[in-house]
């Protein structure tokens, strides 16, 4: 509990030096035998917080927390390796292939204007568990932007719930993701906004809306200033156990889902960098079970 408490107060003090403290509070953190330090440590390699990105050094803080009785350590490594013997933490780390996770997903292009492309194997079924396992029990109403506000807020236009995951929420299993996403659209990661992951219940829904900003309205366009334009969007389905649900393009006359682990992205702008009304989508409400949904937002530079 203290070394989530002195991260969150390093995070909050959005401070120039914040990955150099961060380093420093795990580094203190496994000084006093905290297995979990080695967690943060893993966040902070995989992702080049504070230090340059190096996917080794990450796994081997993965290695070192299970050694030490991480049960998230061992449950990430048991996850990302394909060794016979489960709990022989190193032959698991030494297992993991982190070249595949950097390789682009084979893609069909549904549409290409607007581009609309489909990756019908994206993520392993497991991987799909572990993340909706991260967000069952922690999702709250989903939101969209104001355009007066220029802030989030609830819109009875949308009803299904998110959870996003800030920085304490990360782990290497989303790190890879990210970066599996990135090889497959080719935009880098730092690009991204925060992962989220939707859930719907029966009945529950997004009505037709646009993805990007619109830079009309005052709102939007100063949120594309600051953090640029909403350019791209990815969505990879978590699981298949429900009726309907599908991810509805009208103005295009697509209608998509996916199976477990598919994925679906799509570029929200023309090539000129103006909003494409065009992508204009809606996510179907599932009819029974619930569906759960990964999904990514890309910005791009304003000027682009």
């Amino acid at each position: 509990m203290a070394l989530v408490d002195d991260v969150t107060a390093i995070m909050e003090s959005l401070q120039p030096n914040t990955g150099e403290r961060l380093h420093a509070a795990a580094r203190a953190a496994l000084g006093h035998g905290d297995p979990e330090a080695h967690l943060l440590m893993a966040v902070l390699r995989g992702s080049g917080v504070g230090a340059p990105q190096d996917w080794n050094a990450a796994l081997d803080h993965l290695e070192a927390g299970a050694n030490a009785g991480s049960e998230a350590a061992r449950g990430q490594l048991a996850l990302l390796g394909v060794a016979d013997r489960p709990k022989d933490w190193r032959a698991l780390r030494a297992s993991v292939r982190v070249e595949d996770w950097l390789a682009p997903s084979q893609k069909q292009v549904l549409s290409t204007s607007p581009r609309v492309v489909a990756v019908d194997v994206f993520l392993r079924p497991a991987i799909c568990d572990w993340l909706i396992g991260r967000a069952r029990g922690r999702t709250g109403p989903a939101k969209v932007f104001d355009p007066d506000a220029a802030a989030e807020r609830t819109s009875i236009g949308r009803s299904n719930s998110v959870f996003t995951f800030d920085f304490l929420d990360l782990d290497l299993i989303v790190l890879l993701v990210r970066a599996r996403i990135a090889a497959t659209i080719g935009f880098p990661v730092q690009a991204f906004e925060p992962t989220q992951v939707l859930h719907y219940e029966v009945g529950q829904r997004f009505n037709r809306h646009h993805d990007y900003l619109n830079p009309a309205l005052p709102g939007h366009a100063a949120e594309i200033a600051r953090n640029g334009q909403r350019g791209v969007t990815f969505l990879t389905y978590l699981n298949e156990a429900f009726d309907a649900g599908e991810t509805h393009f009208p103005m295009i006359g697509i209608r998509r889902r996916c199976a477990t682990g598919g994925a679906l992205y799509f570029g929200n702008l023309h090539l000129t960098g103006e909003p494409d009304p065009r992508t204009l989508h809606e996510g179907l409400a599932p009819t029974r079970g619930e569906k759960w949904l990964l999904s990514q937002w890309i910005r791009l530079p304003a000027a682009v």
